[in-house]
């Protein structure tokens, strides 16, 4: 019995793996997730807007499912807190992918939104799960190794 137990988890762990690397996402979550990109770093260019989509990939554990819960917590991502703290109200994201769409890197993050839903974006920030303008070290990065530093930004990972 305890055999066959091991074998139907190991049979689910792979249905799962297999539903969350196939996971597509709905054009609405896409475009909020490239917002996100444009917004924290179109400033920091094409490398900068992905290395803002490989934290978000290294937050959710790689899992494409979980990018937009990533992108969406509370105060994760600066550029989008008046939208993950609701002081927006009905709005939403609407504001956020409106300014980002108008901007002239909309097609690139589109395109490393894409890229980073498929797997095959590089991780330039060698597993970094948090950034910070590299001007400014807020407390909690005192608990983190850095990384790398892109463009303006310093990269940091979770010590365990």
């Amino acid at each position: 019995m305890k055999r066959l137990l091991n074998i139907v988890t190991i049979a689910l762990l792979g249905q799962s793996a297999a539903i969350a690397e196939n996971y597509q996402p709905s054009s609405w979550e896409r475009q909020i997730v490239a917002a996100c990109l444009v917004l924290e770093a179109s400033n920091q260019g094409e490398l900068g807007m992905q290395a803002v989509a490989s934290v978000i990939a290294n937050r959710a554990e790689r899992d494409a499912s979980r990018f937009i819960r990533v992108v969406k917590t509370p105060y994760a991502f600066s550029a989008l807190n008046s939208a993950t703290t609701g002081k927006t109200g009905r709005k939403g994201y609407a504001g956020h992918v409106r300014r980002a769409s108008r901007d002239s890197s909309w097609k690139t993050a589109l395109r490393i939104v894409d890229q980073l839903y498929a797997h095959d974006l590089a991780d330039v920030t060698y597993g970094a799960d948090h950034y910070t303008r590299r001007d400014s070290l807020p407390s909690w990065s005192h608990r983190m190794r850095a990384n790398t530093v892109i463009g303006d930004h310093l990269f940091f990972q979770a010590v365990n």
